[in-house]
């Protein structure tokens, strides 16, 4: 039987229908995913839970336009995106979606600034343009004395927070965040989480991200829970910016 949330009607952003994945490890198949249904409004804080192996990074991979499942329908700002060819969704990749993950990903050759540029310079953004929204969102997550330090010269808690600033420098529809906390202490990361959901309320940026700690949660508008590949449950609450 599909399992199906829908999540308000009023501007849905994100629209999933009957997707699943199954992996092949050689002659055994892994359902990943199984039948889920779900549409997310613009504007949510959406956090995706589950124990280890329920399937909620790779539910996060389907929406994020990383990995194709291997059926049903994804639907973007509208746009099918599973009928885009490969160049047309990397091109949407960077354009509407960005992306802050569990490692950082920062060059470590670049400064702070210049690690946040990259998605506009890929754009064909001015470099005027770009140094300057650069610095303004490293300013905005409170990394604007950092501009020009190396990932190396940064703590977890600010390469974290620069990577934010990088996930928004092209003004995205939806940041997807994997397990944003799970390589700081907790201090960083609450720091991180509250960053997340100041832009949230701020920019009205849709934030979808994943994470296997309580504290985070507090923090979204909405929790789905998955469990063996299947949507288990939701709860909603008024989000946190501040917790702990």
């Amino acid at each position: 039987m599909s399992q199906s949330i829908v999540i308000a009607a009023r501007r849905p952003v994100i629209e999933i229908e009957g997707v699943t994945k199954s992996y092949a490890l050689g002659t055994v198949t892994v359902q990943a995913l199984r039948d889920i249904t779900l549409t997310i409004d613009g504007g949510e804080m959406l956090c995706i839970m589950g124990k280890s192996g329920s399937g909620k990074s790779t539910l996060l991979r389907q929406l994020s336009l990383i990995d194709r499942p291997t059926s049903g329908r994804i639907t973007l700002e509208g746009r099918d995106v599973l009928a885009l060819s490969e160049g047309k969704r990397s091109a949407m990749r960077l354009a509407r979606l960005g992306y802050v993950f569990q490692e950082y990903a920062l060059i470590p050759e670049l400064t702070a600034q210049e690690n946040v540029s990259l998605p506009a310079m890929m754009l064909g953004a001015r470099p005027r343009e770009y140094r300057a929204r650069a610095a303004a969102l490293l300013e905005q997550v409170g990394m604007g004395e950092r501009l020009h330090h190396r990932p190396k010269e940064l703590s977890g808690g600010e390469q974290q927070r620069v990577a934010i600033a990088r996930a928004l420098v092209n003004n995205p529809a939806i940041v997807y965040a994997d397990e944003p906390t799970a390589n700081l202490d907790s201090v960083s990361g609450r720091t991180v989480m509250q960053t997340l959901a100041r832009l949230n309320r701020e920019l009205g940026v849709t934030v979808v991200f994943v994470s296997h700690d309580p504290d985070d949660s507090a923090y979204a508008g909405l929790l789905i829970e998955l469990s063996d590949g299947v949507l288990a449950g939701r709860s909603r609450s008024a989000p946190q910016e501040h917790v702990g």
